[in-house]
């Protein structure tokens, strides 16, 4: 048993050698601007921001009271997918927004998600 925890333990430090190195998301320590878009709504803008290229280079989006930027690049889609639903996830209801950080294999993004404004 000795052994066979020691091999998994060494294999589970490879593979995290290998993984793309992105974190949960953090949120804003801002919240409760009055002036927020809607859940549904930051899952539409998610859905045109990374069903659409804008996922593969610097760009932003904004709409209503809300904004995405994207400084840098995924490596994949499905990153883009995932770091936008972990922001809404980790943050919406709490925060007025939130940052994913990704780097792998040369490639790096930061996807920030602003839900409101409070101007």
């Amino acid at each position: 048993m000795q052994f066979k925890l020691a091999t998994f333990a060494s294999v589970a430090a490879v593979v995290a050698t290998f993984a793309p190195s992105a974190l949960a998301a953090s949120c804003y320590s801002q919240s409760g601007c009055p002036n927020c878009e809607s859940k549904s709504s930051v899952f539409a803008a998610r859905q045109q921001f990374c069903g659409s290229d804008d996922w593969s280079h610097s760009s932003s989006l904004s709409w209503g009271w809300a904004h995405v930027t994207l400084d840098g690049e995924f490596a994949t889609q499905q990153e883009c997918w995932d770091g936008f639903e972990q922001i809404i996830d980790q943050c919406y209801g709490s925060k007025d927004g939130g940052v994913y950080n990704f780097d792998f294999n040369g490639d790096s993004a930061r996807l920030d998600v602003g839900f409101c404004n409070c101007e």
